[in-house]
């Protein structure tokens, strides 16, 4: 019994709220107002007959005035303070159009509040306004300088109509008078869409302000500096500004500030709001690629010398004069160097440079006599004896190579010593030489020291170094191997034993 006492106080009280009078108005239909009157065989109503019109000006709301007279008869009488107000049912719509029936059904107080405008449903216009159509206007006069905490700028706080005054106003050579609406405003179903940028692929969101960018310099006054594309369309789609947008002169270019292809993270700081799904490229650069070797750049156009001589690392610049990729959602170069490309990220260089090197350096042994071999030669890798070091670590001692000044070639003559295939094809011919010992001779161990236990100096094997390029730095000959290889000290290089040095390849 009790669950059939609070199931009938929840329906009293639901019916009781149904049929409670509306706080707010019913709102106003100008679609359905009009489709009324013509299918009545009435003439459409001029939009000026409802909003006040003074000299081409909107000024004011429509009142009793509009409604009542000709169109909806006597305007209704107002009641004695604080008696109900009666409203015939045939009326009852029109009346809460405008005023909630909460305040129709409650005694007069004097005055009814009005909800205005009467939009409680969608607006039934939307505003047709081109860019392109408004070129000899300055933006500022419609878009306020001032900024939302998205970035967007903000559209000043009087009534829109207040933008348009000084141009619509009737004049000769001026715009439509503010009277012809439907110039402006199209019947539309459902809410109006207003112009609006386009999604961003990058967003940037409010980390960039324009006032900074107005007041830091004299091109980034003019809105059309970065707008170009919006006010060279009527569409209410707008394009946004590029990254190349960004990267003209005086502006992000390196000089005037941080170029685009350095610092992501300043401006693109968040994910966007769907998904960002990039490609993984994973091609190394090479320069030997048909791409890379049909440009034929200069050396230092991607790689820069340092005031020490050695080259500065490779960075977006050298890649970016090429390549307008930074922005894009399927990057096809990033893999070179990076195992992301969303610059939200932290993008570390993490692919490292191949282990052999696509070019190779010549070397004239003969005018380097009077350098010790050990200054060049005095590293072992896993693969390699003896090796230079990376760099021009080992050109730049006192009274050699500079990056400006010193004897030629200089630093930065970068093919005065290096040439494209020059180490791979020397490898080669070193392996395949006939009767090459370059498998199986090591540096190290017994080579390293002569009968005496005293260290062997480089030119008691290698006595021919007049060679003006490494390629065709002669082997030593074979008897300058016979003194330690006597049979006693070491085998004996005549009988069985050839393979030991001249084996198979390893």
């Amino acid at each position: 019994m009790r669950w059939v006492v609070v199931l009938l106080i929840g329906w009293f009280a639901s019916v009781a709220a149904a049929d409670a009078p509306r706080q707010a108005a019913l709102g106003f239909d100008h679609m359905v107002h009009d489709r009324t009157i013509v299918i009545s065989t009435g003439a459409a109503i001029p939009c000026v007959r409802c909003p006040v019109d003074r000299g081409g000006r909107l000024v004011g709301r429509p009142d009793h005035a509009t409604c009542f007279g000709a169109c909806h008869g006597a305007p209704p009488k107002a009641p004695p303070t604080k008696r109900p107000i009666v409203v015939p049912p045939e009326r009852a719509k029109l009346c809460a159009a405008c005023h909630s029936e909460a305040s129709l059904v409650a005694p007069f107080a004097g005055s009814l509040p009005v909800a205005y405008p009467p939009y409680a449903i969608d607006p039934d216009f939307s505003l047709v306004l081109g860019h392109r159509q408004h070129l000899a206007i300055a933006c500022t006069q419609c878009h306020a300088e001032t900024q939302g905490k998205d970035g967007r700028m903000r559209a000043p706080p009087h009534a829109a109509h207040a933008r348009c005054l000084g141009c619509h106003d009737g004049l000769a050579g001026h715009g439509p008078t503010m009277t012809r609406c439907e110039t402006c405003h199209q019947r539309a179903a459902g809410a109006p869409q207003p112009p609006s940028m386009v999604e961003p692929t990058l967003p940037m969101g409010a980390t960039f302000s324009h006032k900074a960018h107005a007041s830091r310099a004299a091109a980034g006054k003019a809105c059309a500096t970065c707008h170009a594309a919006v006010i060279a369309t009527d569409d209410v789609t707008l394009p946004r500004p590029t990254a190349k947008t960004c990267a003209i002169g005086g502006c992000h270019d390196a000089k005037a500030a941080f170029a685009i292809t350095t610092a992501c993270t300043k401006c693109h700081r968040e994910p966007p709001k769907r998904s960002f799904e990039v490609a993984r490229p994973v091609t190394r650069f090479l320069h030997a690629l048909p791409a890379h070797a049909a440009a034929r750049l200069p050396c230092a156009s991607c790689h820069r010398l340092a005031p020490s001589g050695e080259i500065v690392a490779g960075d977006h610049a050298a890649c970016s004069g090429c390549h307008d990729e930074f922005g894009s959602t399927k990057p096809t170069i990033c893999g070179a160097c990076h195992n992301s490309t969303e610059p939200w990220r932290a993008l570390t260089a993490d692919r490292t440079p191949p282990a052999t090197t696509e070019f190779g350096a010549s070397l004239d042994h003969g005018t380097h006599a009077a350098t010790p071999c050990l200054a060049c030669h005095r590293l072992r890798t896993g693969t390699r004896e003896l090796r230079p070091p990376r760099g021009h670590g080992s050109c730049t001692t006192a009274g050699c190579h500079a990056v400006t000044g010193g004897p030629a070639p200089q630093l930065a003559d970068c093919t005065g010593c290096h040439q494209r295939g020059f180490f791979s094809t020397r490898e080669a011919t070193r392996a395949t030489a006939a009767w090459s010992v370059r498998n199986r001779f090591s540096h190290a161990a017994a080579h390293r020291l002569g009968r005496d236990g005293a260290p062997l100096p480089c030119t008691t094997c290698h006595d021919d170094l007049r060679s003006p390029t490494v390629m065709a730095l002669a082997t030593p000959a074979k008897p300058r191997c016979a003194p330690c290889h006597d049979g006693a000290t070491a085998f004996k290089l005549t009988g069985t034993a050839c393979v030991r040095c001249h084996g198979a390849r390893r």
